[in-house]
């Protein structure tokens, strides 16, 4: 689905276009009407059936609830399947008539009674307890309901439920990953890939996050090491990368979902290194287990890959120069020079060095998350490092006075190569 922003600022470039006379009128009047088709997902009468069913489903479920006592087992059960049944059927009847929206309302009702069923028929007959059992018989039940009806609500629950099956499962073994986890995800993620629908790609993603981070194991969770730290700016850094070179290369779209998730670890990872390496207690570099640089590996070897096949390389060489920087933070840690004036100048230069990269990669690819990431991960290192100073105050006003001119020369020199990159048109003679 497109964004609002994306449409205002095609609108604006096309009537700056036409006016320059670079396109007629006619042509940019088509291409208006094809993104308007291309995001006729947003319907209005399709949320509001939406939100009907879920109401109408409410009102069945509260009626079943007030006699639930006087109901019969049988009966009990009877109902659940018809409910069932009932909303597929509804379900199918509207696919066949064209009511794309209406069948997405209706399968997502069917998907909500059937997990509302699981939990009665487990009172009515007095099963164990098994949470994480009847997330997945959930997961099941919505990704098949998700592939046969095409529905994206049931997709984005089976996504839900297949990461509570899997952390409860993960929860009570206390132990490393959940391998099943990958048996639900990977044909939901099949499925997903098919799609077009925005909040199904960001639970993919998300899920995925969620699995990448219990990889490493119940025992460095329970025992928080800051190997973990750089683990996951490597897990960040990766999917940063993934997503960008996805929203360069224009496909697929359920990985530049990526993009804002990765953005918002590697933000908040590097903040957090720069606030440890100001304080001493704080300032060790943790155990760098295998996991560690197996996130490396990939994550190096993906930022390689957006600086070599990218096209739009004033976008993608700043993002990766930027992601290198972020990598090597935690190396300084490993160095053993972190507790000294060395390790806080070289941290809190790489972190600089990493947001104003990101602010060239999102003003010179018009990205605007990451011209935000780059902001906010400028301002904030900026406010810790006016809190906590980097030896004595005359070295942090030394330190600051550095980087501002180093930063000046550098947008004085990226000014002077954008100019050369991009030479005026020449003019047509007379």
């Amino acid at each position: 689905m497109l964004t609002g922003s994306y449409r205002k600022r095609l609108d604006a470039d096309l009537t700056r276009w036409v006016g320059a006379g670079y396109l007629e009128t006619q042509a940019a009047d088509a291409i208006r009407r094809d993104v308007a088709r291309e995001d006729g997902g947003f319907r209005l009468p399709a949320l509001l059936g939406l939100f009907g069913g879920l109401l109408i489903a409410a009102s069945v479920a509260a009626f079943v609830a007030a006699n639930w006592e006087a109901i019969p087992r049988l009966t009990k059960l009877g109902l659940i399947v018809a409910g069932i049944a009932a909303t597929f059927a509804l379900a199918w009847r509207l696919q066949k008539s064209g009511s794309s929206g209406g069948a997405e309302a209706a399968s997502t009702c069917g998907v909500l009674i059937y997990g509302a069923g699981l939990a009665l028929v487990g009172q009515m007959y007095h099963l164990p307890q098994d949470w994480p059992g009847g997330a997945l018989l959930l997961a099941l039940g919505a990704l098949v309901a998700g592939l046969l009806m095409r529905s994206n609500g049931a997709l984005a629950i089976a996504f839900v439920a297949i990461v509570a099956w899997s952390g409860g499962r993960w929860s009570e073994a206390e132990a490393g990953p959940h391998p099943g986890f990958l048996v639900l995800y990977l044909p939901a993620l099949w499925i997903a890939l098919s799609r077009q629908n925005r909040m199904v790609h960001h639970l993919a993603v998300l899920a995925a996050a969620f699995w990448l981070g219990t990889l490493p194991g119940h025992w460095y969770f329970g025992s928080f090491n800051y190997g973990l730290l750089a683990y996951g700016l490597a897990v960040s850094a990766a999917f940063v990368a993934m997503g960008a070179l996805a929203l360069d290369r224009g496909q697929p779209a359920l990985l530049t979902a990526c993009l804002p998730w990765g953005l918002m670890g590697f933000v908040v990872a590097l903040n957090v290194e720069l606030f440890r390496i100001l304080e001493a207690p704080e300032s060790q570099a943790g155990r760098a287990f295998p996991l560690v640089f197996q996130a490396y590996a990939v994550a190096a070897l993906l930022v390689l890959l957006l600086a070599a096949i990218a096209r739009e390389r004033r976008f993608a060489w700043p993002l990766a120069a930027g992601l290198a920087c972020a990598l090597l933070v935690p190396a300084v840690f490993w160095s053993g020079v972190a507790a000294g004036i060395v390790g806080k100048v070289a941290v809190a230069s790489l972190i600089l060095l990493s947001a104003m990269a990101l602010v060239v990669a999102g003003g010179a690819g018009g990205v605007r998350r990451l011209l935000l990431a780059g902001s906010l991960l400028f301002g904030v290192a900026i406010l810790v490092l006016l809190w906590r100073t980097i030896g004595t105050l005359l070295d942090q006003s030394l330190f600051f006075l550095v980087a501002g001119v180093v930063l000046i020369a550098v947008a004085a020199g990226a000014r002077r190569l954008f100019a050369l990159l991009n030479p005026p048109p020449a003019r047509e003679a007379m």
